[in-house]
């Protein structure tokens, strides 16, 4: 049996103060690559919801000749009174509405065609603030659109026809 050993149980100071400093700088690294995954993720889904709805704008254009024209003011993609919702989820009535059952594409199919469930417009808020919507307007024409909403630091994020990748202006766009 040797004497003088003692056995030491728990840790030393030093090594807890390592273990700590360890763990904050594993965590300065961490968070800073959080936020901007966050961010990411948002532009990602504003990017992709705009992809679909340019898709179902080439198809509408395909059908009447020209997309829904909304030159006069900015329309809510989820506004169910608005240009935008009835003309592509086919809700519309009478002569205001290019797709409604009562008129013929221009190949001859009857109108009241659903290019975007209700429920996905309705449904519809921005990844950045859930209290702002997606926005539509074109030119007088229905020749050219553009789709925009506001991101985190106040920009307007917009992607329009002759656009297939996401842009970032100060003022709302224009088509």
């Amino acid at each position: 049996m040797k004497e003088g050993r003692t056995i030491r149980r728990g840790f030393s100071l030093i090594e807890l103060m390592f273990v700590v400093a360890i763990i904050v700088i594993l965590a300065a690294v961490i968070i800073p690559n959080f936020t901007g995954i966050t961010d990411r993720s948002k532009t990602a889904r504003v990017s992709e919801d705009f992809s679909n709805f340019a898709t179902a704008l080439e198809l509408y254009r395909a059908d009447w000749g020209k997309f829904p024209v909304a030159n006069t003011t900015t329309v809510s993609v989820s506004d169910e009174s608005g240009v935008f919702f009835k003309e592509l989820t086919g809700t519309g009535t009478g002569t205001e509405t290019t797709n409604a059952t009562s008129n013929k594409t221009i190949t001859g199919f009857q109108g009241g065609i659903q290019y975007v469930k209700p429920a996905t417009l309705k449904n519809l808020v921005s990844p950045y603030n859930p209290s702002d919507n997606y926005y539509y307007k074109t030119d007088a024409a229905g020749h050219a659109w553009v789709l925009y909403v506001k991101d985190s630091n106040g920009k307007w994020v917009w992607r329009s026809d002759s656009t297939s990748a996401l842009q970032t202006q100060d003022t709302p766009p224009t088509p």
